[in-house]
């Protein structure tokens, strides 16, 4: 048993992973698709979904306000790339993310995620 596949075994949540891509219409013309209208390519992949800091108190507007980080760990093999929208269930409530740059390493992949709502 390798490292990623004693780190997958902790992978409790699953997402949809969605490409921009630019299709060719009918009449000719391109059409740029992306967020869940990109073309999806993974389904159901086994991931956990993650809140690593509980937030960094940010005092440079009038109003206090508390960023949180988001990460999506996945196993190494699964191809995420910066930008691909993904559609994260965790405990049936459903998430919708962009993928920031992947830090890849052996044994799993560390994605940082950019949230559509600030409301998980």
């Amino acid at each position: 048993m390798t490292e990623a596949d004693i780190l997958a075994a902790t992978y409790d949540d699953c997402c949809n992973v969605y490409r921009p891509v630019i299709n060719t219409l009918e009449t000719g013309e391109s059409a740029f698709l992306d967020g869940l209208d990109g073309r999806l390519v993974y389904k159901d992949i086994p991931c956990a979904f993650a809140r690593p800091s509980g937030g960094k108190l940010n005092r440079t507007e009038t109003v206090a306000h508390t960023p949180t980080d988001y990460r999506l760990f996945t196993r190494p093999e699964v191809d995420i790339q910066q930008g691909d929208t993904l559609e994260i269930t965790q405990l049936g409530k459903v998430t919708v993310a962009q993928a920031g740059l992947p830090d890849r390493k052996p044994s799993h992949n560390n994605v940082p995620l950019i949230l559509d709502s600030d409301t998980v």
